[in-house]
């Protein structure tokens, strides 16, 4: 049997739980838009592992996957941090999610073009927004201000050049 769609299913069930996370934090509920986050991480770690399994990566799955990042880890953490915890700062809350965003999207790029090696070149997107999601469960200990200043480092990590362990495993004959 042909199991090549259950590595895209799971991709498409991480965009769903992104978005799923945007519709629930616009409803002010904080707690289930964290938990769907979370839930978007697993499907993300699902779909690669299922696909190196399986023997089915592909072009087409690594840009479905990097749409779906983009939402669910960037977008999703940005509206959630924003709506939540950063109502009050105004143009720089806006100004250090954009940024966030951007590099986001720039390491997603980077990503999609590099050969896969033992280890990510960056702070991967997924565990940049998940970590960003999850500073919302601190709410007496974080401040807006060190929220913004979290922002910043991971937005910096994303785009850095500093090595992140990967747990994947490459075949190192292709």
């Amino acid at each position: 049997m042909n199991w090549s769609w259950l590595p895209s299913t799971c991709t498409l069930a991480n965009l769903a739980a992104g978005s799923l996370s945007l519709l629930f934090t616009i409803r002010e509920q904080y707690k289930v838009a964290v938990i769907l986050i979370i839930l978007a991480a697993m499907c993300d770690v699902l779909d690669g592992l299922l696909a190196r399994l399986l023997h089915c990566t592909s072009d087409f799955g690594k840009q479905l996957d990097s749409l779906a990042d983009i939402i669910s880890f960037g977008v999703a953490p940005v509206f959630l941090i924003l709506l939540y915890r950063l109502d009050n700062v105004q143009w720089l809350g806006v100004v250090v999610a954009v940024l966030f965003l951007i590099c986001g999207a720039l390491r997603l790029a980077r990503f999609n073009l590099t050969i896969p090696i033992k280890g990510f070149v960056g702070m991967p997107i997924t565990a940049a927004g998940v970590i960003l999601s999850a500073s919302t469960l601190l709410e007496e200990h974080l401040k807006p201000g060190l929220i913004l200043v979290l922002m910043g480092l991971l937005s910096f990590l994303m785009v850095s050049r500093l090595p992140f362990p990967s747990f994947k495993k490459y075949d190192s004959r292709k």
